[in-house]
């Protein structure tokens, strides 16, 4: 058809309508964005007097090939919807009819009106209908009028071999919402790597009772990047999660209590110090256990009760002792003081220990108050002098700076840290987002001879490293961002196993995770908690 003229628009969509030839105005109404906005209103209005089986399949053909009518002029969704609700069968019956070209967008205002009506035909059309497209809009119509009777027949298409199906299946079992429909999702996660983000993100976004069971059900997962991208979610939904959270410190299950309280810590909320210290009381046999426990202490706000802290600095394991100076450091008190002034005595082998441990651990507060007793300031200076990293060396010598202690800080500055005797300069890298750890890393490795490099974000430690050619890398296995298997995997796309030798040092001991470990190319997989004598041997076997 030739340009049409305004008025004779307007004349033939009104002898179209009384006539009931919906051919010839479907044909009319092609032109409708060729007209202005007062034009187009007049159109609207002839619909309203039209019968409603006229109307409903001209309008949506309409909204369907103008979608940016709905913004410019509303009412003509509006009278669609209109008439719809006076007429829903006859809606429904264009719905079936898979002539009508504007099929698809009829869908998805059933979605959009949450038309519960359309629920059996949508139904019928997901069970028997072939077209791609429609099955798509169908799912996510179903979705969004969230009648739960849907669950089953959506659930089927997770384990479809077509992939924007499955994605589509995802989000609307997610709007469903139904404890079916999250055990449905917690059932496909971990079979297919892709779509375990998009199920985690349903989880958090649901925050049903259900949804956050299955997000805390991740700490357990078999799979290190569910762990991990479940950690991130329950951190980020903070203080809401930390009653569940805190049900997990219930069961002896170390790899549980231990991602638990990692999340507790990052979340800091005050309600987990109840639950931690009941745990630290009844003295959990993994060390592992305890060190997450002071560490996670340490990162709370003790406004009370921070003398339990001084118990893990008897801890058997160093690096729970240093958890424990780091928490004690953090919460600094009267009390703390006084414990601690006490186990600081002459010739005693354990105050030699805490000594150490409170510089490697770079504890300000207890350096500070304790430089009082002359034992304490001869061990504390020794070590420093003799084998601190230069870093821990850098951070005391400031915190006398700025304490008042000008000739102390001044001794530490004739300082130059060097590499212990015997010893190559070779470089190792640690990896972990423990900050603790990294500090014990940083010490262990210098005193060993080694120069360490440390990094808390894998992502960037990846880039660092190919930049570095370190001789060696340690790294965790679970860390927010990529895991320490991916981490392998990425480096390995550089270096091979003999030109970078990598150890995975973890506290999983689970084997899915130490074959995917050791097929993404980590050279040996090592426990915590480690030593330095652990760590020192380890890297020989590659390093000499």
């Amino acid at each position: 058809m030739a340009k049409i003229k305004p008025a004779a628009f307007i004349t033939e969509i009104r002898n179209n309508i009384a006539e009931n030839d919906a051919v010839k105005a479907a044909v009319v109404l092609s032109h409708l964005a060729e007209m202005d906005l007062e034009v187009q209103k007049q159109a609207l209005e002839l619909f309203r007097l039209s019968s409603a089986e006229f109307a409903i399949p001209l309008l949506a053909l309409v909204l369907d090939r103008f979608p940016y009518l709905t913004d410019s002029l509303p009412e003509f969704k509006e009278l669609l919807v209109a008439r719809i609700l006076e007429v829903p069968a006859i809606y429904l019956e264009f719905l079936q009819d898979s002539r009508v070209n504007c099929r698809g967008f009829l869908i998805d205002l059933a979605g959009e009106m949450g038309f519960d009506d359309a629920y059996q035909v949508l139904m019928a059309m997901l069970v028997n209908e072939k077209d791609h497209d429609i099955i798509e809009r169908v799912v996510r119509a179903l979705g969004d009028i969230g009648d739960v009777g849907a669950v089953s027949n959506i659930a089927e298409l997770l384990y479809t071999e077509d992939d924007v199906l499955v994605e589509t299946a995802i989000q609307a079992l997610g709007r469903l919402g139904s404890s079916t429909a999250m055990q449905r999702l917690d059932e496909k996660l971990g079979r297919e790597k892709r779509f375990d983000s998009a199920i985690l993100e349903v989880f958090s976004a649901v925050q049903s009772r259900e949804a956050l069971e299955k997000l805390n059900k991740t700490l357990t997962s078999q799979y290190a990047h569910i762990r991990s991208a479940g950690k991130e979610k329950l951190v980020a939904l903070g203080s809401k999660v930390v009653p569940l959270l805190s049900e997990n410190l219930r069961y002896n299950d170390p790899d549980l209590l231990i991602h638990t309280l990692n999340v507790l810590g990052e979340i800091g909320d005050e309600g987990a110090i109840a639950p931690i210290r009941k745990l630290l009381h009844q003295q959990p046999q993994d060390a592992n256990v305890r060190f997450a426990a002071y560490e996670t202490l340490g990162r709370l706000p003790l406004t009370k009760g921070a003398y339990a802290l001084a118990s893990g600095l008897h801890d058997p394991v160093a690096n729970v002792r240093s958890a424990a100076a780091a928490a004690i450091d953090r919460n600094y008190n009267e009390i703390l003081a006084a414990g601690l002034k006490n186990m600081v005595r002459p010739g005693d082998r354990e105050a030699q220990g805490l000594v150490q441990t409170i510089i490697t651990t770079q504890s300000g507060n207890i350096f500070l108050d304790l430089l009082e007793l002359d034992f304490f300031r001869e061990q504390a200076f020794r070590y420093l002098t003799q084998k601190a990293h230069a870093d821990t060396l850098e951070f005391f010598r400031n915190v006398l700076q700025a304490n008042g202690y000008v000739s102390e800080a001044e001794e530490l500055g004739n300082v130059s840290p060097g590499i212990a005797a015997g010893k190559t300069v070779k470089k190792v890298v640690a990896i972990d987002d423990s900050k603790m750890i990294l500090g014990i890393y940083r010490s262990m490795l210098h005193v060993l001879g080694y120069e360490p490099y440390v990094f808390m974000d894998p992502e960037s430690a990846v880039v660092e490293v190919c930049r570095l050619k370190p001789d060696a890398v340690l790294t965790d296995l679970n860390m927010p961002g990529i895991t320490g298997i991916e981490v392998t995997r990425r480096l390995r796309r550089t270096f091979s196993k003999s030109e970078l030798p990598i150890l995975m040092v973890t506290t999983q001991n689970d084997n899915h995770d130490n074959e995917a470990a050791k097929e993404a190319g980590v050279n040996e997989i090592l426990h915590k908690p480690f030593t330095q004598e652990s760590i020192g041997v380890a890297l020989a076997r590659y390093l000499g």
